[in-house]
């Protein structure tokens, strides 16, 4: 009798919709939609959705390869699917490159090129192909498809970790991202500038662990009490009023803090008040998931749902 596949969890392919229809809204010049997307009330957004439940979606997918087929076997279908992402990677921006080329060509302004930031590829084509395909060139906006690589890629290491103990695993993420914050460690995504890269994989692998451990079952979700669910309110309200704030020109309530509050909330390197916002964000809707389960159906949530389940192809 062979084994049954585990039903597909509808939350997770529901909330991986949900993240790419908010990026994509929130990449949308005057979209009078962005006014009402988390980014606007909170320190978070779609992008920790994403990589939290690519984790997660992770640890079920090829967590359990390695622990059903071996570890080869395992390491095939991460290799696969790194494989896979980088090709969809390089495809994409040169599909992009001539876009905009065509779109130069048929309107005066704005020149594409400079608004994407882009000219180095343009001004040297030959050496920046070579970058481009070892990922030592990671344009302006296309950081998220080699970011997901490189925690994909870490798995493997990540299965290794684990079977001594989960602990390790975390402990060395918590290290690596006190490195990035600290110690700025990141990498370099364009070597002629020095920019690094805007989601710095040295921070952002936190949420990827984290959402692999919770796949993995090295934890569970608290239960909600009322001072728990009090307490993370409080905090994302605190967290609406700073991010109002932040985005006002005269700084508003928290104005001679900024210079302090700004750094610990920065998206590149997932500030630690950012961090913790997404996880009070998380905690409050997985309670209400839980107290009400009839909000997120099959049938109600299947149109975005599919959108989750095919989120590479959306996103491309």
């Amino acid at each position: 009798m062979t084994a049954q596949k585990p039903a597909r969890d509808v939350r997770i392919d529901f909330f991986r919709g949900l993240a790419l229809i908010i990026i994509f809204i929130n990449h949308t010049p005057g979209n009078i939609a962005g006014m009402f997307t988390p980014r606007m009330y909170g320190l978070s957004d779609a992008a920790e959705i994403f990589i939290f439940l690519a984790g997660l979606s992770s640890a079920m997918a090829f967590g359990r390869s390695f622990d059903r087929a071996g570890f080869l076997a395992g390491l095939g279908r991460v290799a696969q699917r790194v494989w896979q992402l980088y090709r969809a990677h390089i495809g994409l921006f040169i599909v992009i490159c001539g876009v905009i080329v065509m779109a130069n060509r048929m309107f005066a302004e704005p020149n594409y090129i400079s608004r994407l930031g882009i000219d180095r590829f343009f001004q040297d084509p030959g050496g920046s192909l070579v970058a481009l395909l070892s990922l030592h060139y990671v344009p302006n906006y296309f950081d998220i498809l080699p970011l997901y690589m490189l925690l994909l890629a870490a798995i493997p290491v990540l299965v290794l970790l684990a079977r001594i103990s989960p602990a390790l695993v975390v402990a060395t993420s918590a290290v690596l991202y006190v490195g990035a914050i600290a110690g700025d460690w990141n990498l370099v995504a364009d070597s002629t500038t020095g920019r690094g890269w805007f989601f710095n994989p040295f921070a952002w692998q936190v949420l990827f662990v984290a959402g692999y451990g919770y796949g993995a079952g090295w934890f569970e979700v608290p239960q909600a009490t009322r001072g728990r669910i009090t307490a993370a309110v409080v905090y994302l309200v605190f967290c609406a009023a700073l991010a109002l704030s932040l985005v006002r020109l005269d700084g508003g309530l928290f104005a001679g803090m900024r210079d302090i509050l700004e750094p610990l909330a920065r998206k590149t390197d997932v500030g630690p008040l950012r961090l913790l916002h997404f996880f009070a964000l998380a905690y409050v809707t997985m309670s209400l998931l839980r107290a009400a389960p009839g909000l997120i159906t099959p049938q109600r949530a299947e149109p975005v749902a599919l959108m989750g389940r095919h989120s590479l192809s959306v996103f491309l």
